[in-house]
C-alpha cells in the first residue's frame, strides 16, 4: 500500500496543476462557466494532449473558457477547430474572431491548428 498520504507540499508545482485540471474537468457536477488561464504551464507537453481530451468531453458538461500560448494545446484541437478563439488587438481594442475550418481546411490537410497559429496564418500572437 501507499501507508500515508503525500502532503501536497511534497509535490512539484506541475503535478498540483495537473491534479486541480484532472478534477475540474472531471467533475460530474460542474458549475456552469470554468475558466483556465494557460493550462501548460508547468506541465510536460505530452500532458496537455490529455488535457486537451478532458476539455473536449468536459465542454459537452459546462461552457469552458481557456486562454493559451502553447501551439501544443491549440494542435491538440486540430480535430474542434471551431471551438477555438483568436484573440486580436486591432485599434487598442481586443477582439475575438472564430477559427473557421472550411477556410483554412487546405492548410489543415498538412498541417496541425497550432503550426498555423505560430506561423501568423490564423492571427493572434503565438
Amino acid at each position: 500500500g501507499f501507508g500515508s498520504p503525500i502532503p501536497a507540499t511534497r509535490l512539484s508545482d506541475g503535478t498540483i496543476r495537473f491534479l486541480a485540471l484532472l478534477a475540474t474537468l472531471l467533475n460530474p457536477t460542474p458549475p456552469p462557466l470554468v475558466c483556465i488561464e494557460e493550462p501548460e504551464l508547468g506541465l510536460h507537453p505530452d500532458a496537455l494532449l490529455l488535457i486537451a481530451e478532458l476539455m473536449v468531453d468536459a465542454s459537452a458538461r459546462m461552457q469552458l473558457v481557456v486562454t493559451t500560448h502553447s501551439d501544443v494545446l491549440v494542435s491538440a484541437l486540430t480535430e474542434v477547430a471551431e471551438s477555438v478563439l483568436v484573440c486580436e488587438r486591432i485599434g487598442g481594442a481586443s477582439s475575438l474572431r472564430r477559427v473557421e475550418a472550411a477556410k483554412i481546411a487546405h492548410w489543415l490537410e498538412r498541417y496541425r491548428l497550432g503550426d498555423l497559429w505560430r506561423i501568423g496564418e490564423l492571427g493572434g500572437n503565438p
